[in-house]
């Protein structure tokens, strides 16, 4: 064992993990916002599904999922775009979006997201 040995990490090395990091930093503190709202989109959208919409018109159900939306501070999501089919076997609510994230210089991310809620109509 020699005495000069060295130990610990080169400074290219310093900096190529401290660059490394601080990009997936960026990347999480610039896309982890978007996931966590599209998580409240979905439960907005199921809380709504499963509360009585039978006898309510597609009007009544956007209004209550845009409270939803206000109440949980969901500003960029067009409530027109959420899509009500009814039909013999229940009714299904949904919402497709994309967000677009500029993340560094002319580099986008394009986030695509498809939120569903289907019931299923019980006949007596």
């Amino acid at each position: 064992m020699g005495i000069n040995s060295q130990k610990g990490m080169t400074t290219t090395s310093a900096l190529f993990t401290l660059f490394l990091v601080g990009f997936v930093l960026t990347v999480v503190f610039k896309l982890a916002p978007h996931y966590l709202d599209n998580r409240i989109i979905q439960g907005a959208i199921d809380q709504v599904g499963q509360s009585d919409i039978n006898g309510k018109s597609n009007s009544q159900i956007r209004r209550k999922i845009a409270d939803f939306f206000t109440i949980n501070n969901i500003r960029d999501i067009d409530v027109k775009k959420v899509a009500i089919d009814r039909e013999d076997s229940g009714t299904r609510i949904s919402l497709d979006y994309e967000k677009r994230i500029e993340m560094f210089g002319n580099i986008d991310v394009v986030l695509k997201f498809s939120n569903k809620y289907e019931s299923a109509e019980q006949n007596y």
